[in-house]
């Protein structure tokens, strides 16, 4: 795990328990006091699962509270270093900011510290009674009860209520060659004891499309003509179909596939048999025989990020997701190919488009740095002027330097630490020799600098 899980956990003990419990912790587990919480560097699992072990024992207190103990306190502490205004940005309510977490999770490992780790995936569903299932799916069994601590202090500190988690289900999964622990909650708000109107912990069932903007949308997908015109829905809603001469007269802005692909030069849209219905320039550029209607989606793209078989029913389960494809082959984007080149990978979203009969992939080139774009042959002119992975590349080619900056402060403390160390060492020893040699009140003075006379 990253180093910042062991940092939180030393956090969290001294604060609550005092250091001398901490170091008490650090020794059971058998790390070295000081290497245990580096925050840029990996622990394995069962360096994690060992300090966890040694938590319980020396504190007294079930390996399952730990977890949960410390998913509160992981919101609390990453509000308080420097995070609080992105968490509080994050969504409206806490269904919206469940359904952000993939893609905070994505950001963090691949673009803040370049982990590559396999975090988790979740998805929230509304029920009708108001209450939240919340789909949590891990690699790591065992951990779900962080879920539990980071859900209700989110709504705690964020949303300002209270809410009560229950596990409904807990199963393992074979998705490929991996085994996922899926595991479900359910979320349910608890009523305010001093009538003081609260909000609502989901958005979605008060929220309604009124009826201009629904004939807008019709319209606009009619005018694009990005789907066939006959498979159009009549309406976003269930209402009776709403006659023409009703409609609010506005100007129609007329957008052909090819046009549209100009402008969304990277987006794929397919059916659910995952056949290309069109695509953008890019693409086009990238694989020139590919055909719509005869080639799928997956003679292109691999499935990168979440970690699920790719399908039409993944992408319904996962549709608040970031979703990261690797293109197959290099294409002709690449123009002096090289065993150094590096794959070219699209990140964006999923948009069902008339009621789920087609799939609209609207994603850019997931580039974050500089170094990035040379790797991979790429120019900032290979993206739209409106395409915000512009100002992330030059804002993140920033950040990426002070975050190596830090580790490389942290590493050069540690090496003055272990040469401080040694350097002590050392010196015992010079003490052991000279008292060796001769008598104690002599090295004594020869210590503190003064002059002995010979005789």
């Amino acid at each position: 795990m990253f180093g910042w899980i062991h940092e939180s956990f030393r956090q969290l003990v001294t604060r609550k328990y005092g250091k001398d419990i901490w170091e008490k912790i650090v020794h059971m587990a058998k790390f070295e006091l000081g290497t245990e919480s580096e925050i840029a560097h990996y622990y394995n699992d069962d360096e994690t699962l060992r300090l966890v072990n040694s938590m319980a024992n020396v504190i007294g207190i079930p390996i399952e509270e730990i977890w949960e103990a410390y998913g509160g306190f992981l919101i609390q502490f990453t509000m308080e270093t420097g995070w609080d205004e992105l968490l509080r940005a994050m969504a409206p309510d806490l269904e919206g900011f469940l359904d952000s977490l993939d893609s905070l999770h994505y950001f963090i490992d691949h673009v803040v510290y370049k982990t590559k780790l396999r975090g988790p995936s979740f998805r929230c569903d509304v029920q009708a009674d108001g209450t939240l299932l919340l789909h949590y799916y891990s690699k790591r069994s065992g951990l779900y009860p962080i879920v539990k601590g980071v859900v209700r202090e989110v709504a705690r500190r964020i949303y300002d209520t209270e809410v009560v988690m229950k596990v409904q289900e807990r199963k393992q999964e074979h998705l490929d060659a991996f085994v996922t622990e899926h595991v479900v909650f359910v979320i349910t708000q608890i009523e305010n004891a001093n009538s003081v109107q609260q909000k609502s912990i989901s958005s979605k069932a008060d929220s309604q499309i009124d009826l201009s903007t629904v004939l807008f949308i019709r319209r606009r997908l009619t005018a694009w003509k990005l789907v066939p015109h006959h498979s159009l829905c009549h309406s976003l809603t269930d209402s009776p179909k709403i006659p023409k001469d009703s409609e609010p007269e506005e100007g129609i802005y007329e957008i052909s596939s090819t046009d549209f692909g100009l402008a969304f030069p990277y987006h794929i849209c397919f059916d659910p048999d995952l056949f290309l219905e069109h695509f953008g320039n890019f693409i086009k550029k990238t694989y020139p025989n590919a055909t719509r209607q005869e080639t799928r989606v997956t003679d292109l793209l691999e499935l990168v990020h979440p970690e699920v078989p790719f399908s039409y029913e993944s992408i319904k389960y996962y549709k608040n997701s970031l979703f990261v494809f690797r293109l197959k082959g290099l294409g002709d984007i690449v123009h002096n190919p090289s065993d150094e080149a590096k794959t070219v990978l699209l990140k964006g979203s999923m948009v069902f488009i008339d009621e789920g009969k087609y799939i609209l992939y609207m994603c850019s080139v997931n580039v974050t740095t500089v170094r990035e774009l040379i790797e991979r042959n790429l120019h900032l002119s290979d993206m739209q002027r409106h395409d915000g992975t512009r100002d992330v590349i030059m804002l993140n080619q920033s950040r990426m330097s002070q975050v190596e900056l830090n580790r490389t402060l942290e590493e050069t403390t540690k090496k003055l630490k272990k040469m401080a160390q040694e350097l002590e060492i050392e010196k015992q020893k010079t003490d052991e020799l000279l008292c060796e040699l001769m008598p104690a009140s002599v090295a004594d003075s020869l210590r503190s600098g003064k002059t002995m006379d010979a005789s």
